[in-house]
């Protein structure tokens, strides 16, 4: 029997004390903006080439905590996570990883001829 290589061999990962079954990983650290980027006002009078206008926000922005950072998983099973549960999500083996975080989506998908699958994403504290 052939063997499948991969690197994220080992891992594991938790949220609120559940273990899942999980077949994909996604980590991802963005920028949350903090409504420093200014207000397009381009308008139709404009003619090509012309630069893009722009005025500067009236108001300080605020992202309420939000680091920017998210994961996304794909794992096996039934188990629907309610939106906006908060708990620890624990990662470890090809990522180590243990923080606060929120689901913000959660589905599970039925195809014919494959295992249940779900999938979620996390806003992490």
């Amino acid at each position: 029997m052939a063997t499948t290589p991969h690197s994220g061999s080992g891992t594991t990962f938790s949220f609120a004390g559940t273990n899942y079954t999980v077949t994909s990983i996604t980590y991802t650290v963005g920028n949350t903006g903090g409504g420093t980027d200014n207000i397009d006002i381009s308008n139709l009078s404009q003619t090509t080439g012309e630069s893009v206008k722009t005025i500067t926000r009236p108001l300080v922005g605020t992202q309420g905590g939000d680091t920017g950072k998210t994961v996304s998983i794909e794992y096996i099973g039934t188990n629907v996570i309610a939106q906006n549960a908060t708990g620890t999500l624990a990662i470890t083996g090809g990522l180590t990883l243990s923080v606060t975080a929120t689901c913000n989506s959660s589905s599970v998908t039925l195809t014919v001829n494959d295992a249940i699958r779900g999938s979620a994403e996390f806003q992490l504290a």
